[in-house]
């Protein structure tokens, strides 16, 4: 079954307020059964307005939510290392509806470079 908006919304709030319960497994899958958008630009900026934002609270979930943000990228024809940094860089800046929150732009600041 796939997530709808308001889950992940429910994700991120439940993080940022420290009352999240919800198992790690579970907020892998909630956003591995996403899509923001069918539009490949549009689902890698949602994909790291969310994955961003778990990762600066569940910094060890990396490695299994960073592939799924990476994916739309890959099918943009970006999937050079450094074309993927460059791009997260630009997204950092973005003012766009899908816009990094609060804490996910910490995390786009510094960790991001293990990309």
């Amino acid at each position: 079954m796939s997530t709808n908006y308001n889950e992940i919304m429910d994700i991120i709030y439940s993080l940022e307020t420290n009352t999240s319960k919800m198992p790690d497994q579970e907020i892998i899958n909630k956003i591995l059964s996403w899509t923001p958008s069918y539009s490949c630009e549009s689902a890698a900026e949602g994909y790291f307005m969310v994955v961003s934002t778990v990762l600066h609270f569940r910094p060890h979930l990396e490695e299994q939510l960073i592939i799924k943000a990476i994916e739309p990228l890959y099918y943009l024809g970006i999937d050079n290392p450094q074309d993927v940094i460059g791009w997260i860089n630009h997204y950092h800046l973005s003012k766009g509806p899908y816009r990094p929150w609060k804490y996910g732009s910490h995390w786009l600041g510094t960790a991001h470079t293990k990309v």
